[in-house]
This record gives C-alpha cells, structure tokens and sequence, in this order.
C-alpha cells in the first residue's frame, strides 16, 4: 500500500488540478470530509458545542468550510484563530462564507473566550497546521494546542495532526493528539510511522475529489507492506523441488553462553522454507546445537585455532548461497567477522553483534561487495551512526534512511512500525507484530526468516519488507493464543507454520 511524501501529494493535487479540480473545490471536499467524520463518529452533534482550531494556511481553510458544515447541521460551532486571520486566498474565501452562527474567536484578543471555547467542547478540530509543518512549535499555535490536549472533548485531526511532519514522522512536543484523523485522499507516511502514529489515533481515508486513478498510478518510494506483498515475493516451490534448489544458508551465530540465540535463529529459517541450512559452530557449544537442531550440517571451528577456523569459515561461504551473521555471537565476531567481510559474495544479514564489530571498529560497510541487510535495533543502530537512541527514536525513518546511504545496505530499524529503508531511496513500513514481542530472542527469529529468504534468492530489500511482515505476523497469532505478556519468542516458530498453511490453503 503506498505511503505519500510531502512533495508527492503536492504532485498528485497538481495532477488533480490539471484535470480540472480546482484547489478551491479540493478545500470544500476536505472540509465537508471532515464534517461529516465527526458527525459520523460522535455525532448526533446538533446542539452539541464544537470548537475548530484554525491556522493562518489553507488548514484552516479546511477548518472553515467543517466549521460552516457542523453550523448547518445545528452544531453550536465557534472557531478559534491560532495564528490571526487567515493568510491566504483559499482560506480568506473560506473564512468570508463561515455563518452568523460561527462565533469566531481569536486566541489574542480573546484567550479566555478562546479557552472557554475548548473547554466546553464536545469535539475539538484540529485544523491548524498542514503537511508542510517542520519544526517545532511556538506561539499561540503551541499553547492552545497544548491546552486543546487536556481537555475531554472528543479529538479529531485535519490529514495530520498539528505539529507532526509529514515525511519524517518526527512529532514536536505538544502536538495535538488525535483520536481520529481524516488523511485526505492518501496515507501519507507519518500516519505510519512512530513517534507520529501516536498523535493520529484511528485514521481513515476521505476522498477530496482527486480521481482514484492518479493515486493508483502515482509513483512513490514509500510503502506499507501488506500480506499480498509478501506472498508476490514468496518463491514458489517446484514440483521438483528438491533440497539443492531452496537454497543454502550458513547461519554464523551463537557462542557459549548464548547458544540459545543460534538455536531461535535456525530454527525459524528452516521454517522459512530454506532447503539447506549450515551452522558455523564454535566446538564449545556444537553438542547443544546438533541436539537442538537435528535438521541443519554443521562447520565446526574452533576459536582456538584461528587459522583453521578461518579455512573452515571460507569453504562454508563458498557453498552458501546466503550468509546470516550476529545473532549471540560474542566476543566471536572478533574471530568471524574479518573473515566474512572480506570472503562473502553472497548476499549477508548482519545481526547483534556484528553489527556491534562493525560499529567499533568502524568498518566501511559500504565497501562490501555483497548485498548486505542490517538489523539493528535503535541501541545498535546508535553505535553504528553515533546519534543517540532518543534521537533515532524521535525520526525513525530519517535514521534509518540515512543509515542506509551511509553503509549501501537495506536497513530494517527494528521496534514498533519497523522501518526497512534500501540505498536506493525506496521505505517500508511494517504493520504487524505487537509489544509481546518486546523479548530477548524475537530479533534471532527474525534474522533467520530474513537469512532464509536471502539464501531462497528475494532481492534483500523484498526479504527484510517481507521478513518483518512475516516475523510480526507470527507475532500476532502467538498474542492470540499466548498473550502479549506470555508469549516468547520460541512460540513464533510454530505461529510461522500456521502462516504459511494459510497462504497455501489459499
């Protein structure tokens, strides 16, 4: 499902507007929109008191036309300028149509009045600031926002909520928290991404006018992944399939004392449908894995004798058609990642603490000729790119998006709405999973869904979008059966299991 920038709804209303919709009309369509969602969702409103908060922009323009809307259905409306009268011709129009009815109160002249208004009200609008807000905020706009947010009055946004921005999804403090927005004709990406998905409550699609069409044939970099996407990206399994043909993945994971890690990483990859699994197993923890995973071959090294190991690590890449590396693996990675940054040619995921290698000793990621996918969560993403976990937590997708530049690497930012950003410019967004799977272990899991993938020949970005959406859906289903407080990672395994008999009954 496609996820709109700033600059491509600008280009859709353009293309709309060629068409002959007037912006004018966009602005009626999107006032009505909103009128008619409130009346929907809390509604009857006749004589119930509404207050709209409206900005100096074409945001507020869509305030006036709901405003006069709500009148006319024999809601007690008052509107309350935030930012003066209306500045531009769209909203000056709008603003000249607005009944006797509608008292207009201006948050400077009239605070008291102003906070009267919301105080009273039984659902607040929240038109003020559109989708070209960056920043933060300041001024009247800030305090009656904030003060709009401690009120009860039901709460409802105009496309997004004041003080959150569009493509980054980044959300200023005191922005407006919504319980329902309308996103006008599209989703745009900060109704997906966190921090702002927060501020948005439900968000439903309305229409303003703009033919389906153009949105269907518009071109955009961002997307939300959906179950139809992943089984497109799915490789289909012969007839004569055998276990040479579903790839190889060497799974380079776990050390003594976190074997537990390879075990949750292995066990979901053979889920995965991969038809040869190898194990690179340090001597120490080999008897813990064969037991646990009967199913996969083993390299075993010893990290004492590091040449050898490195041998055995070389020829084990060399029959890979996928490498997956970092989950558990310790002071290890000091022994295995060397080899495997300078050896892998097939495509590599790296997890944990090879990412950790990676960050300390600062290697040029981007100089790895194999396709690479990154898993970090934001602790990890943080020693990667020196930004602190609060500030890659307040632009999810901006950290990711720029990690991914940086290294030449797919990107999955792990945490809720997980982000997988690609070198190229192209966004995912998942949708699945939930915080049961805030849990050591749901991070191998995923790793070995990713590796599987990988080694079954998905292009990287298409396995860590399909991945995520896989791992999170697994997720789902164990909170159904399990709880979010029970549940634990290794349960995703058999949640993968009931997945996939779905997709195939299907």
């Amino acid at each position: 499902m496609k996820l709109f920038r700033k600059s491509e709804v600008q280009a859709l209303e353009a293309a709309a507007e060629a068409q002959g919709l007037s912006l004018a009309q966009m602005m009626e369509n999107a006032g009505q929109a909103l009128a008619r969602e409130a009346q929907t969702r809390w509604g009857p409103l006749k004589s119930r008191p509404v207050a709209v908060l409206c900005g100096k922009g074409n945001n507020g323009g869509d305030g006036f036309v709901c405003a006069r809307q709500l009148a006319q259905w024999g809601a007690q409306c008052q509107v309350v300028l935030v930012q003066g009268r209306p500045a531009t011709a769209l909203a000056q129009a709008a603003f000249a149509q607005l009944p006797p009815q509608v008292a207009v109160l201006d948050s400077q002249s009239a605070p008291a009045a102003a906070r009267a208004a919301l105080s009273a009200a039984w659902v607040i609008v929240d038109c003020v600031f559109g989708f070209s807000f960056r920043g933060q905020l300041s001024g009247d706009a800030a305090t009656f926002l904030s003060f709009a947010n401690a009120q009860g009055g039901h709460k409802l946004a105009a496309d997004l909520p004041s003080g959150t921005e569009c493509d980054s999804a980044r959300a200023a403090q005191g922005a407006f928290r919504a319980e329902a927005t309308v996103a006008f004709s599209v989703e745009k990406l900060a109704h997906r991404s966190y921090p702002a998905k927060e501020f948005c409550g439900e968000v439903a699609v309305r229409s303003v006018g703009i033919p389906e069409a153009l949105a269907v044939s518009a071109r955009t970099q961002a997307s939300r992944t959906t179950e139809e996407r992943v089984r497109r990206v799915l490789p289909s399994i012969s007839p004569q399939a055998n276990k040479g043909t579903q790839g190889r993945l060497l799974l380079i994971c776990g050390s003594y004392g976190m074997a537990g890690a390879c075990v949750m990483a292995a066990r979901a990859a053979l889920r995965c449908g991969v038809g040869l699994l190898d194990i690179a197993a340090e001597r120490s923890i080999y008897p813990i894995l064969a037991g646990a995973v009967p199913e996969a071959v083993f390299t075993v090294y010893d990290a004492r004798d590091p040449a050898s190991a490195e041998a055995k690590l070389k020829r084990a890449l060399a029959c890979a058609s996928a490498c997956a590396m970092g989950c558990g693996l310790g002071e290890l990675a000091a022994l295995a990642c060397p080899v495997v940054f300078r050896a892998c040619g097939v495509p590599l995921l790296l997890d944990a603490d090879a990412i950790n290698y990676a960050a300390h000793w600062g290697f040029p990621l981007a100089s790895l000729p194999a396709p690479l996918v990154l898993t970090p969560h934001p602790g990890e993403l943080s020693r990667l790119t020196g930004e602190s976990v609060p500030a890659i937590q307040a632009g999810r997708v901006e950290a990711a998006q720029w990690a991914a530049t940086a290294s030449a690497a797919v990107v999955l930012l792990k945490g809720a709405a997980t982000v997988i950003a690609g070198p190229d410019g192209r966004l995912a967004l998942n949708p699945t999973g939930n915080p049961g799977m805030a849990k050591g272990g749901s991070g191998d899991v995923l790793a070995g869904v990713i590796g599987a993938l990988l080694a079954q020949g998905v292009p990287a970005f298409d396995a860590a979008a399909a991945g995520a959406w896989l791992h999170g859906a697994a997720g789902d289903l164990c909170r159904e059966s399990h709880s979010a407080r029970a549940m634990l990672p290794t349960d995703l395994e058999g949640a993968l299991t009931e997945i996939f008999k779905n997709f195939e009954r299907r």
